[in-house]
């Protein structure tokens, strides 16, 4: 896992940057022409052979018809090919959890599908067996006992998951960036400025683009485009600094009110939760106007179409818009990122146990505007933590089963929906009495370790044990 170093330029004059964007659009042409060509199951075996693709394609006198130098082409391909898989890398994780809970097929038949879908810490998957499953051939593994029937119902099984899991395959539909390679940039200083002469499609030529920071640059660079203020940023991935784990096992709970509560009853980021709140406010405020607007355009299509026109160019535009909403998650997003920050700089975790983020939504009045916030919230959580856990060493357990965790008293073990009451918890047999979240981060910290309560075990079967454990307690 590496880390993105961001360096933004000084807006550039317009004949730099149609140079820069005559590059970009050309890259993306050049890159979505590889997505819809090997984007095809029958071309998943180049995922682990991509220097052999590119040389093929060299062998056969391969140019780009959109004007990419040969270079350009090659990172272009290199950039398409990881993005088909990351498209297959995340289906797989979704065919994983699928296929835990799947009860219809036998545990022979699970082995033999994880068998397919596996994939080797230190060489990375087989593409050549994963291909199998869409190309019906039947790979054999003697150490499972499954005859041929019982292959073909397994690889029928993903072929269909699979489908529906990854929808529409990935295109380049906007060009807004391109990649670099160490010989076709140059990094220099003029004074306390530092500059990058970055090359263009025409050989030899080069835009000289001032910086506004100070890096170090080799090896790859990526090259973003900022249209709104005619300036790129340059993005430099590196090794982070790893810091050695802690000691101690944690948990948290994760909220919309601040980022998470820990089991030690710390709220990381309350400012979170006023942000949030802020941003559903203004949206869904913005969204009901506009929506009035566009009601008045329609009245005014027939009457004036001027007028129409002149509501939907002056008054319903997005530029303004999104530039708000991007402050927003902005916002959002640095207090993610600061709540993580403080848990693993005090807490120190060798361990974290959290829940499933797939039942966390925005807080927001509009329960689609809810879903909305919700989606690009748990992708920052899940990708900071991946990002922190890697930094500081933490070992991931994976997300524990969240079932009544924030109803289970962990003092006495007794379950009941009448423990909480909105953020405070008191057990109505005990009298044990906690924040309600600081109680949630407790429960799934003990789940780490328990061996009956699994990641996959139904609800209904967690409380039958939660309060079998509570009674057998009580007998003894």
């Amino acid at each position: 896992m590496r880390q993105t170093i961001k360096q933004k330029s000084l807006p550039l004059n317009r004949d730099k940057w149609a140079k820069i964007v005559q590059t970009a659009e050309a890259y993306a042409r050049q890159k979505d022409a590889f997505l819809v060509k090997y984007g095809h199951v029958k071309y998943l075996h180049h995922l682990s052979a991509k220097r052999k693709l590119r040389d093929e394609l060299v062998a056969v006198g391969f140019t780009s018809p959109f004007g990419l130098q040969a270079r350009q082409w090659k990172l272009a391909l290199d950039d398409a090919l990881f993005t088909l898989e990351r498209q297959w890398e995340a289906a797989v994780v979704e065919v994983k959890e699928r296929l835990y809970r799947h009860e219809g097929l036998s545990d022979e038949e699970k082995h033999y599908a994880f068998w397919l879908l596996y994939r080797d810490k230190k060489h990375g998957r087989d593409w050549e067996r994963f291909q199998a499953i869409f190309t019906n051939e039947d790979m054999v593994n003697e150490e499972i006992n499954l005859d041929t029937e019982g292959r073909a119902r397994v690889r029928k099984y993903l072929q269909r998951t699979f489908r529906r899991i990854l929808g529409k395959r990935p295109r380049v539909k906007k060009a807004c960036s391109f990649v670099v390679d160490q010989q076709m940039y140059r990094v220099f200083t003029a004074g306390k400025r530092q500059y990058i002469a970055v090359a263009t499609l025409t050989p030899g030529e080069r835009v000289v683009i001032p910086l506004t920071g100070m890096h170090a640059m080799q090896g790859n660079l990526r090259v973003v485009l900022l249209p709104d203020e005619q300036a790129v940023e340059v993005h430099l991935n590196r090794e982070p600094r790893i810091h050695p784990s802690g000691g101690e096992e944690a948990g948290i709970d994760l909220g919309v009110t601040e980022v998470f509560t820990d089991d030690a009853g710390k709220k990381y980021r309350p400012e979170y939760g006023e942000a949030l709140q802020e941003m559903s406010d203004h949206i869904l405020d913005k969204s009901r106007k506009r929506g009035k607007l566009w009601a008045l355009r329609r009245k005014f299509l027939e009457q004036d179409p001027n007028k129409a026109w002149r509501i939907l160019r002056r008054n319903l535009g997005l530029i303004k818009q999104t530039k708000r909403n991007k402050r927003y998650r902005s916002r959002c997003e640095n207090e993610i990122n600061r709540a993580f920050n403080e848990l693993y700089k005090e807490r120190r975790p060798r361990v974290i146990a959290y829940e499933n983020l797939a039942h966390l939504r925005g807080k927001a009045k509009s329960k689609g505007l809810s879903r909305k916030v919700s989606g690009w919230q748990r992708n920052i959580i899940k990708e900071r933590r991946e990002y922190k856990n890697y930094i500081y060493s933490v070992t991931d357990p994976g997300p524990q089963n969240a079932a009544y965790s924030s109803q289970e008293c962990p003092q006495c073990g007794w379950v009941d929906a009448r423990n909480r009451n909105g953020d405070i918890f008191k057990c109505r047999q005990c009298g044990f009495t906690a924040d309600a979240d600081q109680v949630a981060a407790m429960n799934l910290k003990k789940r780490l370790h328990d061996e009956e309560i699994t990641r996959y075990t139904p609800y209904k079967k967690v409380k039958a044990i939660l309060l079998q454990r509570y009674y057998l307690k009580q007998a003894n």
